[in-house]
């Protein structure tokens, strides 16, 4: 979606800086590293769903309004169909690795990782935003299961088919898995 809208390098590192903050605060959030070098390889941002962090998106460029805005339409529309409260619904929000470091299984660690971090932490399910091809065959790898979806062409933002330049996926994805009885896995811990 970043790039359909053109944003920046330096436009998305301002966006990334409070999200990164607010993930280091709420501790459910990872980072991979290079066990030679130290470097951050990897990283997953994830949230509590039902908390509401209005301070943390303040003086972001307007340009990511579209992407808040499709996302926002599909948590919306699972929050309208489950009732939940805080600590339950893991989100997770992001999940990257730097590209010399893809085809190492490091996001379906970071994934499974995540997982069992949040149920650590009593959470029940958790839910993901997969925007592209790689997150929701990762996901969908891991038990998540597919909620809502929205067609990238068909979206309208303002009257306007922001994002029909995005073909494969067809759609952006709101999935979702049951965290509460699955069983800690530690034999994926230092793969990366």
């Amino acid at each position: 979606m970043a790039k359909a809208l053109k944003i920046s390098f330096d436009e998305f590192y301002r966006f990334a800086v409070p999200v990164c903050q607010k993930a280091a605060d709420e501790e459910i959030s990872l980072i991979a590293k290079d066990q030679k070098t130290g470097e951050v390889v990897g990283f997953i941002i994830s949230e509590d769903l039902m908390k509401v962090y209005s301070d943390s998106l303040k003086g972001i460029d307007n340009k990511f309004e579209p992407v808040f805005s499709l996302l926002s339409e599909l948590e919306e529309n699972y929050r309208q169909c489950h009732l939940f409260k805080a600590g339950q619904i893991l989100h997770i929000l992001m999940l990257g690795v730097q590209e010399k470091y893809t085809k190492r299984h490091i996001a379906t660690t970071l994934v499974r990782e995540n997982l069992n971090l949040a149920k650590h932490h009593n959470f029940e399910i958790a839910i993901a935003d997969a925007t592209g091809v790689a997150s929701g065959h990762i996901f969908q790898n891991l038990g998540f299961t597919e909620e809502f979806a929205i067609e990238y062409k068909s979206y309208k933002f303002k009257d306007k088919h922001i994002f029909s330049s995005i073909e494969n996926p067809p759609n952006c994805l709101l999935m979702s898995r049951c965290i509460k009885d699955l069983s800690i896995d530690n034999t994926a811990r230092g793969n990366s």
